[in-house]
């Protein structure tokens, strides 16, 4: 049977401005939806019939005082069809925050108000709630994001969608050498210099972190043995909480001086360690040539 994070194909996103919905789309991206803001109404329900009922994709849509042809009376009559049309498969979700709250972000952001070019910010505030009064009660799912934490309103959002929060978060591993400096994606860097050297043994020095020989020349010196325990310690407790806070993926890099011994060594021995633990893995030894790559064997 399937679940209901590959049942739901579509997500209304709606709510006063500065309210959180952006956040929301965002949430809803990194879970598989394609994200779609401020579409004119006019143009949502044939991208509906396109995208979700012929090609069977999952999309979010965020609409609010922005978009174009926007109303009660319009949202009613098109969320009245959605259901009919796609049933549970169809959710529509409110965000809202409280006054006080909505002014704080937006002074503290200096972001205009979608409706303050004519108004001072609290009118426009006060207008845009005015606009959205009712609305919520045709919503499947209400958030008041006052005072909230976006992880907390990633879990909120996820539970009450019914949707996974406990996906695996994919893992990318990346092997470098310092002389072409850092790989730009990594969200942590270790280095793997402190670690003896293959490329000082003349029988290990054309063969590269995955052959069996220089693998076993690294993993034979204590200290290397020892700092990949440690990684593994302090990935284990970061991987989670990453997951948990709702990260889409995290790179790991792996450097050493030449970036085909010890950086490719540590890199592939920590993929497969995160492969055991359930995330998914993606490995690339940066400074390899394709012709290296059959040294694995």
């Amino acid at each position: 049977m399937q679940d209901d994070h590959h049942h739901i194909r579509l997500v209304l996103v709606t709510g006063v401005s500065g309210g959180g919905h952006s956040t929301a789309l965002k949430i809803l991206e990194d879970h598989g939806f394609a994200a779609i803001d401020n579409l004119p109404l006019a143009l949502v329900d044939p991208l509906i019939a396109l995208e979700v009922e012929t090609a069977g994709r999952r999309i979010a849509i965020g609409l609010d005082a922005r978009t174009s042809g926007f109303s009660k009376s319009a949202l009613d009559t098109l969320t009245r069809n959605l259901r009919k049309r796609l049933g549970s498969r169809f959710k529509m979700v409110f965000v809202t925050a409280t006054h006080l709250d909505l002014m704080r972000r937006y002074n503290a952001t200096r972001r205009q108000h979608p409706l303050a070019a004519e108004l001072s910010l609290e009118a426009a505030i006060l207008a845009d709630m005015q606009r959205m009064d009712g609305i919520e009660a045709v919503a499947d799912v209400h958030i008041d994001s006052t005072g909230m934490a976006p992880v907390d309103m990633r879990r909120l959002l996820l539970e009450q969608l019914g949707v996974a929060a406990d996906t695996p978060m994919p893992v990318m591993i990346v092997s470098f050498s310092y002389r072409f400096g850092l790989p730009e994606s990594a969200d942590q860097i270790f280095d793997m210099r402190f670690a003896k050297n293959p490329h000082w043994d003349d029988q290990l020095r054309a063969h590269t972190g995955l052959h069996p020989q220089v693998a076993d020349f690294i993993a034979a010196d204590p200290v290397a043995a020892d700092v990949l325990q440690h990684i593994k310690t302090i990935l284990s407790a970061t991987l989670e909480r990453m997951r948990q806070e709702g990260r889409p993926q995290v790179t790991i890099g792996f450097g050493c001086t030449g970036g085909r011994h010890r950086s490719v060594w540590g890199a592939q021995q920590i993929a497969d360690w995160i492969a055991d633990q359930g995330h998914p893995v993606t490995v690339t030894h940066r400074e390899l040539a394709a012709e290296d790559q059959p040294d694995r064997a």
